[in-house]
């Protein structure tokens, strides 16, 4: 006759709770090549419209249109295209788990859904700023020698737009991460994003109503916008980032309500 035991029961594995998690998200994050391939985009994008964004301030100039602003500012309009390459990269670190069904594993791996969501939001958001300060120093390193000796800047102002261009994508991150929880598709976060981030600003300012005009003033791109070229206009860069945060805490409150209460 065999004889059966039960099972031993253990308790918690070491390097759990939060620390665990995020050990655990980090994992996911960079064993995927969907990351690896929306950094390297971003990477061209910001590289490539940077060179034409510095060849074209130098044939502005040449007609003697005014290019003085720094070429910190200047290559930081390449982010207006490769702000999507990081949309898209934290829009799929979490969507891309409902459409595969692996959610299900990092729920059960993490059965706490708020400290999941906070343990991704964080491994995303820090490696997003860094992406921002690199992509922003090699934009300038680019802009900069095809300007034509035009777009003098100072050291201060290198590392102003950099650590404003980590800045806003990390929180442009968590906005996504967050609607991205809410909406549990990839295609209708990164469509929700692109409207908010393009079109409606654009759409906003030109139907010509007062305080539609003074609305499109506080949405992220905007705000990103101010970081980015440290202008005082609309507002400074103190407000430019409490828009900005509004944006990322509400994003990040709503995905979190709606985990808590929906299915995986």
């Amino acid at each position: 006759m065999t004889t059966t035991t039960a099972p031993e029961l253990v308790g918690p594995a070491k390097g759990g709770g939060f620390t665990g998690a995020v050990a655990f998200e980090w994992t996911k994050f960079w064993s995927v090549r969907a990351t690896w391939w929306n950094l390297a985009v971003g990477l061209l994008l910001t590289v490539g419209f940077a060179a034409m964004v510095g060849a074209s301030a130098d044939a502005s100039a040449k007609k003697g249109v005014d290019v003085t602003m720094p070429a910190p500012h200047h290559a930081s309009q390449a982010f207006l295209i490769s702000q999507l390459a990081i949309v898209v990269l934290a829009t799929l670190a979490l969507t891309s788990e409902y459409s595969s069904g692996s959610i299900r594993t990092t729920l059960q791996s993490v059965p706490k859904r708020g400290r999941m969501l906070r343990s991704k939001t964080l491994v995303v958001a820090a490696v997003v700023v860094v992406a921002g300060i690199v992509l922003s120093l090699l934009g300038t390193l680019v802009a900069a020698p095809l300007m034509g000796g035009h777009g003098a800047y100072t050291g201060g102002q290198l590392l102003g737009t950099a650590i404003g261009a980590g800045v806003y994508l990390a929180l442009l991150a968590v906005t996504a991460i967050g609607l991205g929880t809410v909406l549990r598709s990839a295609a209708g976060t990164i469509t929700t994003l692109i409207m908010v981030l393009l079109a409606l600003p654009q759409l906003m300012g030109v139907v010509g109503a007062d305080w539609l005009e003074t609305a499109s003033d506080y949405m992220p791109s905007v705000a990103g916008t101010v970081l980015l070229t440290q202008d005082g206009d609309p507002y400074g860069g103190g407000t430019a980032l409490l828009v900005l945060a509004v944006w990322a805490l509400a994003a990040h409150l709503a995905g979190a309500a709606v985990l808590r209460r929906r299915d995986a």
